[in-house]
């Protein structure tokens, strides 16, 4: 035969009943509420953790990019000071007075000895000194016109010893006409000029060249 509850069990069973759906309640909310609260909490710390990383990677690309432009800066700056300094010394060597003086002697032709416009005397010296050169070994170039037809001929002296050799090959020059010839002088060389016929010096220059332009 069935058994048969009392009214005291019946109420026993539903406060039993109750409690254990109230517990259920609550830990099912508990979970729910845990879980939306994990969920936002994961979302925060994704977040700080995203703007944190910007912020960071911000701040070292400022870094960065003020350590390349101080860097470059401080490299120009040290490379320029280098050239500086040194550009100081060759511009105050280069500038000296006794260097320019020395440039200016290797490049501008100084005249050495003229004639215009006078006389000369057949297979006589034109000068009355031999001309010495500055700055052997160098470059005597001379311009020669005539009113007369004749050779000319240069006169090497070394010590007591002297050489004449013909100009233009030994051929007469054309008179009225402007000719130029170089020659080479050493150290220990003087030099003068002759010409084959009386005639008249209508221009004749020396000058002595520089090497580094001759």
């Amino acid at each position: 035969m069935p058994k048969v509850i009392g009214i005291l069990d019946y109420d026993l069973i539903k406060t039993l009943l109750l409690s254990r759906l109230d517990v259920e309640l609550s830990t099912r909310a508990s979970e729910s509420t845990l879980l939306n609260i994990k969920t936002r909490a994961d979302n925060i710390d994704v977040a700080l953790s995203t703007r944190a990383s910007e912020s960071t990677l911000s701040a070292v690309k400022s870094k960065t990019d003020n350590l390349d432009v101080l860097l470059s800066t401080r490299a120009s700056e040290s490379t320029l000071s280098s050239i500086y300094s040194r550009l100081d010394v060759a511009l105050g060597t280069r500038a000296s007075e006794i260097t320019l003086s020395n440039l200016l002697n290797t490049v501008k032709p100084t005249l050495k000895g003229s004639l215009f416009n006078q006389s000369v005397t057949a297979d006589t010296n034109f000068f009355a000194s031999y001309l010495t050169p500055a700055s052997p070994p160098c470059t005597f170039r001379i311009f020669a016109c005539f009113n007369t037809a004749g050779v000319l001929s240069v006169v090497k002296k070394v010590g007591d010893v002297e050489v004449e050799m013909q100009l233009n090959g030994g051929s007469t020059l054309s008179a009225n006409c402007l000719y130029a010839f170089d020659i080479a002088v050493a150290e220990g060389e003087e030099i003068n000029f002759k010409y084959s016929v009386n005639a008249t010096a209508l221009d004749v220059k020396v000058f002595e060249i520089g090497a580094s332009i001759s």
